[in-house]
């Protein structure tokens, strides 16, 4: 039997790169067209098929279930999909939309081809394609007249209710605990007007750069949303390679130390900074939002993706370059990886071929818009993807939240499981130690001294904040602070310097008591220890034992972090020469600075 096939043209006034984030978001796409929601399942992953999800919904009045293959798409010229069907009046639906540029405008092609169980069900299909066409084409009129003259955007919509009452209790709740008025009335609008789609996961530092707000302060504003019962908070597990979220949790106590991705087929390390992300939706109570997912896999979900294509095995594929020069990143489902050269003056055709073992040549070059000849010899099924390296995420990572004072105090029991440390790439630690305690205690005796060590504390958790990072400990005398760079706990150790000399002066028998510190930055795992997030490692023992080379009221940090400060950071500072030292645990000597107000 003859498939069913329906193709349409849509001319639009906007230019293909205009209309494409409208395009590339299908899951929006789908919520706007009234499509049903869908249940989405793994695929086995022993399938020997590129499907990597099987879908449940409604399609035409009819229970479906079908195998989704992954998404194909070229940035801003076009996108298709498959879908096999069980159990359904049609074996497969393909669905694609390509675009071309037209007198400064667009030519919108959109094609829908099914193939029909049975004769008698024809017409039926041949109806439901041409509605569906026609549905497509009334949303690019809307998308069209939002483009060229402002008119609302057709995605603002479907959006649920907000419950009154609740909405107006969180929110004079957060006032409350500090919340400014400018942040209260973004949250308002926020969860009011939000359409169903961006409810799912709202990100406090792409609002914070929308809003043209603070970062820190924006995400301590949700923060203290969640108990004031605003928003829930919900951890994800991202994927390094499609940069989804491979799985959601309700704590950090459910994230396992290793993760997998099903659609990228690959294992993972679940990195702190890079893997564990932070997103923040409507509580329940305030705006109840339907949890159905309407679309998984387009474009818009991995915005680094320039270009994805299947790969059936031995079945030579074309694949266009991106129109930018740069480096580029080739990834094949499995894990295998290779480089992309886009060079103005590259070769305008070159040939890559995925094995067992990877790619082959590790590298190619070609011109902007080249084209790239891709076989598949690995003898499953693949899809390749080609990847902007430079993407920036804007994720509010695990590890960052481990630094914000405030998440540690309002979050105090979100622990990690006992006896499951998870890797940061990458932390700045401060350690501080006071000198002078065992005169002062001789001096004014165990109550005034105790007063003033525990004084001392606040004054140093203080500048720890306010420079933003988190004190992650006191022990006897010393504090131990952790920092998401560098430059942020260098800043705060300067700081502290200045916040307890001030102090100090202003305390009566304080002037045989000065602070030292150590400063150092490297990778470390956290675990939960005595019912806290702590930081274990190698790191961890190096700067401890730099705070202990420090001479009262010094810094001391490597010489190479030093000069890597800002200038400004580095003025009005006393450095000594270069010096070396030999740290336990290190092979080579340390060349370190001390660094004095």
């Amino acid at each position: 039997m003859q498939p069913v096939l329906v193709e349409a043209t849509f001319p639009m006034k906007a230019a293909p790169e205009l209309v494409w984030p409208f395009i590339a978001d299908t899951d929006r796409m789908n919520r706007r067209l009234g499509l049903s929601g869908v249940k989405y399942t793994p695929l086995n992953e022993s399938a020997r098929t590129a499907a990597r999800v099987v879908g449940e919904t409604k399609l035409g009045g009819f229970n479906t279930r079908y195998e989704e293959q992954p998404w194909e798409w070229t940035w801003t010229r076009g996108l298709s999909v498959r879908r096999d069907f069980q159990g359904s009046p049609i074996a497969w639906l393909t669905v694609s939309w390509r675009m071309e540029p037209s007198d400064g405008g667009s030519l919108l092609h959109v094609r829908l081809e099914a193939l029909p169980r049975s004769l008698v069900m024809r017409p039926v299909v041949w109806l439901n394609l041409k509605q569906s066409a026609n549905g497509f084409g009334a949303l690019a009129t809307e998308i069209d007249r939002h483009l060229a003259s402002g008119a609302p955007s057709p995605f603002l919509g479907p959006r649920t209710r907000a419950n009154t009452g609740p909405l107006e209790a969180a929110l004079a709740e957060l006032g409350r605990l500090g919340v400014r008025q400018g942040l209260l009335e973004h949250l308002r609008t926020l969860v009011e007007d939000s359409s169903d789609a961006d409810c799912v996961k709202f990100r406090p530092f792409e609002l914070a750069e929308l809003w043209g707000e603070d970062r820190r302060e924006v995400l301590i504003a949700f923060l203290n949303s969640v108990p004031a019962g605003l928003m829930e908070m919900r951890w994800s597990l991202v994927c390094p390679s499609c940069r989804t979220s491979a799985a959601e949790v309700p704590t950090l106590e459910d994230i396992s130390a290793e993760g997998h991705c099903n659609q990228c087929d690959i294992s993972f390390e679940a990195e702190l900074d890079r893997a564990v992300e932070a997103g923040f939706r409507p509580a329940t109570g305030v705006r109840e939002v339907p949890p159905l997912m309407f679309c998984a896999a387009g474009p818009a979900r991995t915005p680094h993706v320039l270009v994805q294509v299947n790969l059936p095995v031995n079945e030579p594929k074309v694949v266009l370059a991106p129109p930018q020069p740069g480096q580029y990143g080739l990834f094949a489902r499995g894990g295998s990886r290779a480089r992309l050269d886009v060079e103005m003056n590259g070769p305008t055709e070159a040939t890559i071929a995925i094995g067992k073992d990877g790619f082959t040549p590790a590298s190619v070059a070609l011109a902007p818009w080249g084209t790239l000849h891709v076989i598949n010899q690995s003898g499953d099924p693949r899809h390749l993807k080609i990847e902007r390296q430079e993407y920036a995420s804007r994720a509010v990572t695990a590890h960052y939240l481990t630094t914000v004072a405030e998440f540690r105090a309002l979050f105090s029991k979100d622990l990690l499981k006992r006896g499951t440390p998870l890797k940061v790439s990458r932390v700045s630690l401060l350690f501080t130690d006071l000198t002078g305690s065992t005169a002062l205690y001789a001096s004014v005796g165990d109550a005034a001294a105790f007063r003033f060590v525990d004084d001392h504390f606040d004054v140093l958790r203080g500048a720890v904040t306010a420079a933003g990072g988190t004190v992650v400990k006191t022990m006897g005398d010393a504090v131990m602070a952790a920092f998401v760079d560098d430059a942020t706990c260098a800043r705060a150790a300067f700081a502290c310097l200045t916040a307890f000399d001030e102090f100090r002066k202003k305390t009566t028998h304080a002037e045989v008591t000065q602070i030292k510190l150590g400063i150092h930055g490297g990778p470390c795992y956290v675990v939960t220890a005595n019912g806290l997030l702590d930081f274990f490692g190698q790191t961890v023992n190096v700067a401890a034992r730099l705070q202990g080379l420090a001479d009262a009221g010094e810094v001391v940090l490597e010489a190479e972090a030093f000069s890597r400060l800002a200038p400004e950071l580095r003025t009005g500072l006393k450095v000594s020469e270069p010096f070396q030292a030999r740290v336990k645990g290190v092979t080579e000597p340390l060349t370190l600075v001390r660094v004095k107000l």
